[in-house]
């Protein structure tokens, strides 16, 4: 009974899909006017990068060996999307941010590769 009244309480407090379903949403096609972000030498090009609400990053891997962009702060915390799929060279992984805040992210197997969007 305590399961059931608990499960009653969650599903009025949090809205279907949770916090995460409009922090980021990752797209198949880049918008022309993604800001766009070169993964090249063990790094991130642009260290930090603007958009507005609604605004797409996209990052191409330039580099020899895979990388990802792994959400580690920020709105997109703990959203099962936060963690995009490996990179190998040449291939791009473009995101749409819902939510202003500052996203830090990382590459997951290169954590010392670190960068940040800000979303206004």
């Amino acid at each position: 009974m305590r399961t059931l009244l608990l499960a009653a309480a969650l599903s009025l407090a949090l809205p279907a899909g949770a916090a995460f379903a409009q922090a980021i949403t990752v797209v198949e096609q880049a918008p022309a006017d993604a800001v766009k972000v070169s993964i090249a030498s063990m790094a991130f090009a642009n260290e930090e990068v603007k958009v507005k609400k609604g605004g797409s990053v996209t990052w191409t891997n330039d580099d020899e060996i895979a990388h990802n962009v792994h959400f580690r702060n920020g709105p997109a915390k703990g959203d099962p999307k936060a963690q995009g799929k490996m990179l190998n060279k040449g291939e791009s992984y473009t995101v749409t941010f819902g939510e202003a805040g500052t996203y830090d992210y990382i590459c997951t197997p290169h954590p010392m590769m670190k960068a940040k969007v800000i979303v206004e």
